[in-house]
C-alpha cells in the first residue's frame, strides 16, 4: 500500500463541510486480498485498537468496523478508521471518513475528518505503519506510538 497523495481540504469542500485530508492509496497487490484473507491481521488490529469496538461504519452499530474487517474490506477503508482512531486516542475527537475507489484499479480515495492539519497527517503515516506491521505479522507499540502523538499535538 502506498500513499500516492495527500490533500488538506480546509473548511467546507466536495466531501464534508469541516476540514478533511483527501488522500489517494495506491493498493498494490492489496486490491486482491481483503482483511479476511490476510491471516492474522483482523486478530492483530483488534488487539492492538480494541477501542474500534465503538466505529459504527455502514453497518449502523456498535461493533460495525469489526464486523465489515471480518467479512472482508479493503485496505483503504481500514486507513481510514485506523487514522480516525489514532486521532481520537491522541486528543482529537473525529469520526468521519469515507474511502471511494478511483477509475484506476486499486486506487482509493480516503477522505479522513481532522481537527489540526499536520497531526492529522502524523497520524495517517502512524495508521500506515502500523497496517503494515499488521500485514506482515510483526509488532507494533500503539501506546507508544500514540504517546508520541500526543505530545505533538501540546
Amino acid at each position: 500500500m502506498h500513499i500516492e497523495k495527500i490533500k488538506v481540504l480546509q473548511g467546507p469542500n466536495q466531501w464534508a463541510r469541516f476540514p478533511v485530508l483527501e488522500v489517494r492509496v495506491d493498493l498494490g497487490w492489496l486490491e486482491e486480498h481483503p482483511s479476511h484473507t490476510l491471516v492474522g491481521f483482523n486478530e492483530r488490529l483488534m488487539k492492538w485498537l480494541p477501542s474500534m469496538i465503538e466505529h459504527r461504519c455502514s453497518i449502523g452499530e456498535r461493533g460495525g468496523f469489526f464486523e465489515r474487517l471480518r467479512t472482508g474490506t479493503w485496505m483503504g477503508h481500514v486507513l481510514e478508521h485506523v487514522t480516525l482512531e489514532l486521532q481520537t486516542l491522541a486528543g482529537t475527537e473525529v469520526g468521519y471518513g469515507r474511502a471511494f475507489e478511483t477509475k484506476k484499479h486499486g486506487v482509493y480515495n480516503v477522505i479522513i475528518e481532522y481537527k489540526e492539519e499536520s497531526f492529522a497527517i502524523d497520524c495517517l503515516h502512524a495508521a500506515h505503519s502500523l497496517l503494515t506491521a499488521a500485514i506482515e505479522g510483526k509488532s507494533f507499540d500503539v501506546a507508544s506510538v500514540t504517546e508520541n502523538l500526543r505530545e505533538k499535538l501540546l
